[in-house]
């Protein structure tokens, strides 16, 4: 397994100040200054390795965030129902970014991932984790439609009552009543 890179070697102060200074725009020369002012030593290629790195979690953490706000979109006002869609997208973008680093094969810590890859257990544990991703899409896909059914027979039953307390109201018989309802409605006694 490779060593450390020289900056993941750093004390976290030194990398949560790179990290500061890459979000606010600034250039990898600009950040070696600061860093030479600060009295670290670090090669421009390997902040440059590190800023890289950097910037390809953050294009995950983007990623992964409009997925979410997506899902959040698309899904109604049940709250339990986009919590567990994003848990469920959230672990299918791990999944696949994980194994997409094992591929990859030149990036930092790909040679762990590609080990586990390799391992039976951790592939048995990936299978699981996929098993159980499909599992909980299905339960969530008929937790919904039972909330949905729910909510349109308390709205067919709410407008039968209208229904009814109108048609009794303009002096419609009763059997009128009950067919209207049972024809328009599809609500039967």
């Amino acid at each position: 397994m490779a060593r450390p890179s020289t900056i993941a070697r750093l004390p976290s102060e030194i990398r949560e100040a790179i990290g500061r200074l890459r979000e606010q725009g600034r250039t990898l020369d600009e950040i070696l200054t600061h860093l030479q002012g600060m009295e670290v030593t670090v090669s421009r290629s390997a902040l440059g390795r590190h800023v890289q790195q950097m910037d390809k979690v953050g294009e995950r953490l983007r990623r992964s965030r409009a997925i979410s706000e997506a899902l959040v979109r698309q899904l109604g006002d049940a709250p339990e129902s986009k919590t567990a869609r994003l848990n469920i997208e959230m672990m299918h973008s791990f999944l696949f970014d994980f194994l997409a680093s094992a591929e990859e094969g030149a990036e930092e810590g790909s040679e762990a991932a590609l080990a586990h890859v390799r391992d039976p257990k951790s592939v048995a544990l990936m299978a699981e984790a996929v098993q159980r991703l499909t599992t909980a899409s299905r339960q969530n896909v008929e937790f919904v439609a039972r909330v949905e059914d729910r909510a349109a027979a308390k709205a067919k039953a709410g407008a039968a009552r209208a229904a009814e307390a109108v048609a009794r109201e303009k002096g419609l018989s009763a059997d009128t009543v009950r067919a209207i309802k049972a024809s328009i409605l599809g609500v039967a006694e």
